[in-house]
């Protein structure tokens, strides 16, 4: 058996760079080690919370695991925050039990903070021996007399090199010493505020490495850690301690350390702690052992280290810290900011239905819905998820609730200088980061304020069916034949029967909530709506004994939308322009409101649904188009494919996405003028219009989606999204357009008809070779099982609307047997061209099977297709057998 991978993690400011030597001493015995970047470290604008580095551990860890390796993890100092974090499902013991031979084995704390669930860095931190506390004092006194610790000018948290060797490289050779110095970054102060949210060595086997000459963890600090775990499989070891005089006087005092952390704290031994308040402690100067250094002030001469109250009071001395204001709110634990980066817990869904959820809204609205894709934002430039982020691969942890939002350290990006936030909130970058689902719960926390009071019954009435249609939604991406339900399985039943059943339940459940919620006027049932407009009817619904309306809901919750929607601006009149929850709050409804953009459109495209919503332009954010282009299609001839051209394309997606949708409510324009046969010249004009509006589309932005998709396997997996996506739903519109004017009986210029046909023939070309290209590739096994997707679920049906790949593919089939029919030749190379495009598209309409919503969409749309053409699919339809 080989040895296991010994992953590595970083304390606070340290970097992979400090365990270079120690990785290659283990590989020199055969073990593989790895340190992890920690995001936080350098982070600008300083990350709020330890999540990004217990993203970064976990992704490391899976790496190893899904490699056919077992897994050690070792952590130093806070550093064992983000392990402990990272790991949650991932011990060798709960691993087996999911059918896995991988785990992680056992994690080591090497003087690293061990938190219970609930405890944070600074209240785990807090005196409670005397001798702690007269520790404290003096470190008061210290900084009284030598102020606090430096900051960087967006609040991360420096360390002066010269004044910090011996305390973090106690006992090293200078040398040594002189080197790790120089890899020393920033450090952000939120993380160390934020409780853990798992008890690690509750459930996987750890070890407590206590060094006594630690100068930066406090003897006393470590054993009270190692107390709280009792009773657990914890082991420790000691290091020899840097004289006999200082073991003997820690020996004194640990006795009366355990005792007084016991009566301090008499649920200690159960690890559930509360939150405690920080405002009033120490961040940094809490981990400096003053009894080691009372004698060396003098050499030391330690600046600037953080007084207590230095990040909530003004100094008039110029030589102070200065306040960074942009902590004043936002700061506390319970602040309502957190609620905009929260996502879903076991508490409202079964853990694997929450990540996909996450996994799916998280990827789509990163695609559709972010800042540059919204033409409803505002200045306050937000991020959803990680919407600009280079590993959504990464995105693996499934937490109950972000604990801080950046909305505060990153506020409001697009403002400059005079900014009307006031000087305090100095434009970031990448904006405030959000969920969906936050935005909703930003939203109605503060319902009764802006005039919308919901009684008690109402607001249960919202969570209950907002909890069903997340249930229902995320059936949807699990496979048929998944086991889930093993218990509904019965002899009778063919093997995707349960799992079926169980999506059919869940959809008339919710179906039923939301029948009986229309009185209910809250933003989690119109997100309630908005989601459940997209999810794939059960093929039983359609032989139901009441037929099953298209949209049943939409406009009800677009009429709640627009009502809620001056509510809140109102209420933001109020707060004032300078009021950092106002621009929160607008950031958030412009979300809500391009969410329901969108379904509005895409109702009006796929079906006969009328546009509630107003048109919109896409100039007042003036977006650009071809300029953003050419330089990745340049990049793309190179042989290898810089990292920064992958990142650019989602971003030029979101641009195109953002011109699309102007686009689309022109044709949604066209098609009611048909459909409503209005007078002649007025239908002309707007068809002429739409036209020329898809020819300047096509010219910016073709040639790039087709570059993108030609190199498909050279994109990482948010790219690769994105281009599909953009690509299929574009080629839709077009050939709706298409379909549109076909229908149109009134003379059309002859231009104008051969210009459509044109980009009727190149839309079903494009999809066809889009479909070809994704099913050419390996599925992203690793990204589907971390996100709790099937291990073969294409890309294809990452989208939010099953439906709507399935029309594409449909619509798709149907055109190229148009555009054959008008043709009307009998040419052997044109026909198998046709030929092998509809088998193609229909493999990709098949290859949406392999989940639950894409199996009743797809056999939906099979089964109409097969019912008008079904001898020419026969036809054209390949297989692969050998004998």
């Amino acid at each position: 058996m080989s040895n296991p991978a010994i992953i590595i993690i970083p304390g606070a400011w340290h970097t992979p760079r400090h365990y270079a030597r120690l990785i290659t001493h283990l590989s020199n015995h055969n073990y593989s080690a790895t340190a992890v970047a920690l995001p936080s470290v350098n982070s600008s604008p300083p990350l709020p919370t330890w999540e990004e580095d217990a993203q970064a551990v976990r992704h490391t860890i899976m790496e190893r695991l899904d490699l056919g390796q077992d897994v050690i993890a070792i952590a130093h100092s806070f550093g064992g925050v983000a392990m402990s974090e990272a790991v949650k499902g991932l011990g060798k013991e709960e691993r087996q039990k999911q059918g896995y031979a991988t785990g992680v084995l056992r994690l080591v704390y090497m003087c690293a903070m061990a938190l219970p669930k609930g405890q944070t860095h600074v209240g785990q931190m807090r005196p409670v021996t005397p001798e702690e506390e007269e520790r404290e004092k003096k470190q008061k006194e210290y900084v009284e007399k030598n102020g606090g610790m430096p900051f960087t000018d967006d609040g991360a948290i420096l360390i002066p090199k010269h004044a910090i060797r011996d305390v973090f490289y106690n006992r090293c050779d200078p040398a040594d010493v002189d080197e790790a110095l120089t890899h020393l970054g920033s450090f952000p102060p939120g993380p160390l505020t934020v409780p853990a949210t798992y008890t690690a060595y509750h459930e996987i086997p750890s070890t407590y490495i206590v060094c006594e000459n630690d100068n930066a963890l406090p003897l006393s600090v470590q054993e009270r850690m190692i107390a709280q775990g009792e009773g657990h499989d914890c082991t420790f070891e000691f290091v020899d301690s840097q004289s006999q005089k200082k073991r003997s006087k820690r020996a004194r005092t640990r006795q009366s350390t355990s005792e007084s952390a016991a009566e301090a704290s008499p649920g200690l031994a159960s690890g559930d702690f509360q939150a405690d308040a920080v405002a009033s402690h120490d961040v940094l100067a809490s981990w400096l052992d003053f009894d080691y250094l009372e004698g060396c002030n003098e050499c030391l001469d330690l600046p600037n280290f953080l007084a207590p109250d230095a990040v909530t009071t003004i100094e008039t001395d110029p030589l102070r810290v200065r306040p960074n204001l942009q902590y004043l709110i936002g700061s506390s634990l319970d602040s309502p900011i957190r609620l905009l980066n929260s996502k879903l817990d076991a508490t409202i869904l079964d853990v694997r239905l929450a990540r996909i959820h996450d996994t799916i809204v998280t990827g789509c609205a990163s695609r559709f819905a972010d800042y540059d894709c919204n033409l409803y934002a505002t200045a306050c430039r937000y991020q959803l998820e990680d919407g600009d982020s280079t590993s959504q691969e990464q995105n693996l942890l499934s937490s109950s609730l972000s604990p801080q939002s950046q909305a505060l350290t990153s506020a409001l990006t697009s403002q400059t200088d005079a900014s009307p936030m006031g000087p305090g909130l100095a434009p970031r970058d990448p904006g405030c980061m959000m969920t969906v689902l936050g935005t909703v719960r930003f939203l109605d926390h503060f319902s009764y304020l802006y005039g919308n009071r919901l009684t008690k019954a109402a607001r249960r009435q919202s969570d209950a069916v907002l909890k069903a249609v997340l249930r229902a939604f995320s059936l949807q991406w699990l496979s048929p034949t998944d086991t889930l339900f093993p218990d509904s399985f019965d002899g009778n039943q063919t093997a995707r029967d349960p799992l079926e059943n169980a999506f059919h339940d869940a959809w008339f459940q919710a179906q039923t909530l939301l029948q009986n919620a229309q009185s209910a006027r809250s933003f989690r049932v119109v997100y309630a709506i908005l989601l459940f407009d997209g999810i794939a009817i059960p093929t039983k619904a359609h032989g139901a004994t009441e037929s099953v309306v298209t949209h049943e809901f939409l406009d009800a919750g677009l009429q709640k939308l627009i009502s809620l929607d001056t509510l809140v601006k109102q209420y933001c009149a109020i707060l004032g322009s300078r009021s950092v929850y106002s621009a929160l709050l607008e950031a958030s409804l412009s979300v809500a409101r391009w969410g329901g953009y969108i379904r509005d459109i895409g109702a009006a495209l796929t079906t006969d649904h009328h546009c509630k919503l107003p048109g919109i332009s896409s100039h007042a954010k003036g977006h650009t188009t071809s300029s953003s282009c050419g330089p990745i299609l340049v990049s793309f001839d190179d042989q290898d494919l810089h990292p920064d051209i992958d990142h650019s394309v989602p971003s030029i997606c979101q641009k195109a996405v953002a011109e699309a949708f102007c686009v689309w409510r022109q044709i949604v324009e066209v098609k009611g003028s048909v459909s409503r046969h209005a007078q002649s010249e007025s239908r002309v004009e707007a068809i002429a219009s739409t036209v020329t509006a898809v020819g300047k589309f096509n010219q910016s932005f073709r040639p790039f989606m087709r570059t993108c998709i030609d190199n498909l396997e050279r994109l990482s997996i948010r790219s690769r999204t994105s281009a599909v996506s953009i690509t299929l739903y574009w080629d839709l519109s077009v050939l709706i357009l298409a379909d549109s004017l076909r229908d149109h009986d009134s003379p059309t210029d002859p231009h104008v008809t051969s210009t459509i046909r044109s980009y009727q023939e190149e839309a079903v070309s494009s999809v066809a070779r889009t479909v070809e290209r994704v099913l050419s590739l390996p599925t992203e096994e690793l990204f589907n099982v971390e996100n709790g997707l099937s291990a073969e679920v294409p890309i294809l049906a990452y989208h939010i609307t099953p439906s709507l790949t399935a029309t594409t593919f449909q619509k798709t089939i149907e055109n190229i047997i148009s555009l054959h029919s008008y043709q009307g030749n009998a040419n052997q190379s044109v026909d198998s061209i046709w030929h092998r495009q509809i088998d193609i598209v229909m493999k990709g309409l098949c290859s949406l099977d392999v989940i639950v919503g894409g199996s009743q969409v797809a056999s939906a749309a099979i089964q109409s297709l097969m019912r008008q053409h079904g001898d020419i699919l026969s036809e054209c339809w390949t297989s692969d057998f050998s004998t």
